[in-house]
């Protein structure tokens, strides 16, 4: 019997860049494509080495299909 795939989740991450005291920092919402939520927020982490990150939710299923995410992809929303 061939091994179960791994189910993937649509993982939300909070992305903050960083404080500079003029302005407000800027908020940007990525979803990333991935097994757990730890590996999401590292995904996310690549994109955006400088910034601070934070999971924030999931997104359905049916969501997830109809944005056509792959595997490890992360994209801003």
């Amino acid at each position: 019997m061939p091994p179960k795939k791994p189910k993937h989740t649509a993982f939300t991450v909070a992305v903050s860049a960083a404080d500079d005291g003029a302005s407000a920092p800027a908020l940007r919402v990525y979803v990333a494509l991935a097994t757990d939520p730890l590996a999401a927020v590292a995904a996310v982490q690549a994109v955006a080495p400088e910034a601070s990150v934070e999971l924030s939710g999931t997104l359905s299923d049916r969501l997830a299909a109809r944005l056509k995410l792959r595997p490890g992809e992360v994209r801003p929303i």
